[in-house]
């Protein structure tokens, strides 16, 4: 919600402070998602692995909100809670951050008030932070200034570590020299302890790493002393060497149990670590198949048992389109390239495709037996689930970056091209049946029955065209709303459902049923009602859909398509690791790549854990 400042904010009350409250986490990340996502990420990792002993999984405990929502009181009290549980806090400097009216005002405030200010390190990652000697201050009028406006309480100039040289993925990572030395910097600042020592110190757990794998080779050479003296000192000799044999095989099963341990763990925090979801699966099971140790089984069950349930690989282009036909069993994509692509939803197997058809955007009848295909070209095609053409394409009728409608039974279907008004056709005629003018701005275009269209806040009547207004509270209106705040979102009219993305998360989000619905709800709650799911996304949410039956896909910009319910049951505790690992496999739909596998285990052979999936 854009403000003009702090007292304008949907903010009624400041969470109470508690100063004795436990501290859970070392640090906190405040940070515009705007401009500085790629640094937040990167200085995450980076406070989260410098000098990690080999026995933990993370060096700091750190806090990083990587969701873009705007301001609720619901979500402050949440965020609150974060910050307030911090012992350091880590202000990422940018232009976007200097928003009065941000979450990262918000937390600046709240910071200064709560906590000192020697336990804040200011990170300029984009535009100038300028330091105005005479006035004692920062000066928020210079050009690009990245200082929020809430730190005009300052008298001393804090300490501020400069990444803005680092821009590029390559450059954002610990393997580049530069900035690692930067962020060990700030990792001793975070600690409180002085660079050079915590950079001997993170040579000194490499050392370690380095000295366990040689005192595990060190046991062979034991064993091959042992045999030497039998020779020499004759039989009373043989007996004493066969206990000191014992005692060498005894070494050498402890040493190799606590290197598979401590390899098992290893995966389990990389598979923490990994962005991409099927890949953090994968190396989960891996973990766990290797030794199941309490944290790898732990971090297995946490990613089997969270909100999606399964994945689908269209290919590695981004996903344009996807869509869900209405009772959830059928799923279409559409790829970067126009290639069209459709799966079993229950049996998770591929009815067609890849068909290269130059597609836009498509959309399924309720059965899904019946998928609508809109080329770039214009052209409209319908397909069966087979992937058979159902009757000619008719040419010239929509446009690139449209949007489509197709009724629940197939009969009519709707098309909104960027500019232009809105036309719904039967698909047996060759005349349109009702043009509507385009409502200015985004829009809401769905079928809320065969003889009736949600046409932005307007419903139509078929045939004819006849005009009325929606409602203003309820679900199109609604989700006009959320289109106009988040970006990629699907409403379901029967049921009242919406999903929608933002970056690297997903959301549902339950309302009154829009056509002679239950209730009514004020509009401007319905962007803060919304239930975050328990998932993360490989890349960007670009399209996204849902069934009535509450089954949630998503199409990243990484290729990926997320199927996702919320609330899933989680495997309770005890369940075996040979049900986990078969659980993992099922829901990444893939094994792990020869590449995935060097780079997680460049020692071992190529054998993964999932050999019969593709």
């Amino acid at each position: 919600m854009a403000t003009d400042g702090p007292t304008t904010r949907p903010i009624a009350t400041e969470p109470p402070f508690d100063p004795d409250g436990p501290l859970r986490y070392d640090a906190f990340i405040s940070y515009s998602w705007k401009d500085a996502k790629a640094h937040g990420t990167a200085v995450n990792e980076a406070l989260r692995t410098i000098a990690r002993p080999a026995e933990q999984i993370r060096a700091l405990e750190v806090f990083l909100d990587r969701s873009a929502m705007r301001v609720s009181p619901e979500l402050w009290r949440e965020v609150a809670g974060h910050l307030d549980a911090s012992r350091h806090f880590v202000l990422l400097l940018s232009p976007g951050a200097t928003a009065p009216d941000s979450w990262v005002s918000l937390e600046v405030q709240r910071r200064l008030a709560t906590k000192r200010a020697e336990e804040l390190t200011l990170v300029l990652v984009a535009g100038s932070a300028v330091w105005d000697v005479a006035q004692g201050g920062f000066d928020h009028e210079a050009e690009d200034n990245a200082v929020p406006p809430a730190l005009q309480g300052l008298t001393a100039r804090p300490r501020i570590i400069d990444l803005t040289a680092f821009r590029t993925e390559a450059e954002l990572d610990l393997s580049h020299p530069p900035f690692r030395a930067r962020c060990l910097e700030l990792a001793a600042a975070v600690r409180g302890e002085d660079p050079e020592v915590l950079e001997a110190r993170e040579q000194h757990e490499r050392e370690s790493e380095r000295r366990r794998s040689r005192r595990t080779r060190s046991v062979s050479g034991f064993t091959a002393t042992a045999l030497v003296l039998a020779g020499l000192l004759g039989v009373g000799a043989v007996v004493y060497s066969g206990v000191l044999l014992e005692r060498a095989g005894e070494s050498d099963r402890t040493a190799r149990e606590r290197q598979v341990r401590a390899e098992a763990d290893g995966l389990a925090a990389r598979a923490t670590g990994s962005a991409a979801s099927d890949l953090r699966l994968l190396l989960a099971a891996e973990a766990v198949h290797t030794s199941p140790t309490s944290e790898a089984l732990h971090v297995l069950r946490e990613s089997v048992g969270d909100d999606v349930e399964a994945y689908v690989h269209p290919g590695t282009q981004p996903v344009r389109d996807v869509a869900l036909s209405s009772n959830g069993t059928r799923l279409a994509t559409v790829s970067g390239d126009g290639e069209v692509g459709a799966w079993d939803t229950g049996a998770r197997r591929r009815l067609f495709g890849p068909l290269r058809l130059d597609a836009d955007t498509v959309e399924w009848s309720d059965d899904g037996t019946v998928l609508m295909v809109a080329g770039r070209d214009g052209t409209v095609r319908f397909l069966r689930d087979s992937g058979e053409a159902e009757g000619a394409p008719a040419k010239g009728r929509t446009a690139p970056e449209g949007q489509i409608a197709l009724s629940g039974d197939a009969s009519r279907y709707a098309l909104a091209p960027p500019q232009g008004p809105v036309t719904v056709w039967d698909r047996t005629g060759g005349a349109p049946v009702a043009t509507v003018p385009r409502p200015e701005g985004g829009m809401q275009l769905v079928f809320a029955s065969p003889d009736t269209l949600v046409v932005g806040s307007s419903l139509v009547s078929l045939p004819g065209g006849r005009v009325s207004p929606v409602p203003p509270t309820t679900g199109p209106s609604c989700s006009q709303l959320v289109q106009d705040v988040y970006g990629p979102h699907a409403y379901d009219a029967g049921y009242g459902r919406f999903v929608f993305g933002e970056e690297h998360e997903l959301f549902l989000q339950e309302h009154p049923r829009a056509f002679g619905g239950l209730e009514q709800a004020p509009e401007f709650r319905c962007a803060y009602r919304a239930k975050r799911l328990k998932l993360t996304l490989a890349g960007r949410a670009i399209a996204v859909d849902i069934a009535s039956t509450g089954l949630a896909a998503a199409g990243t910009s990484t290729g990926l398509v997320l199927l996702a319910r919320a609330e899933r049951a989680a495997p309770p505790d005890g369940t075996p690791a040979a049900t986990l690992i078969e659980a993992a496999c099922t829901k990444a739909g893939r094994t792990l790549t020869q590449e995935e596998w060097r780079a997680a285990l460049p020692d071992r052979s190529y054998a993964p854990v999932c050999p019969s999936k593709p």
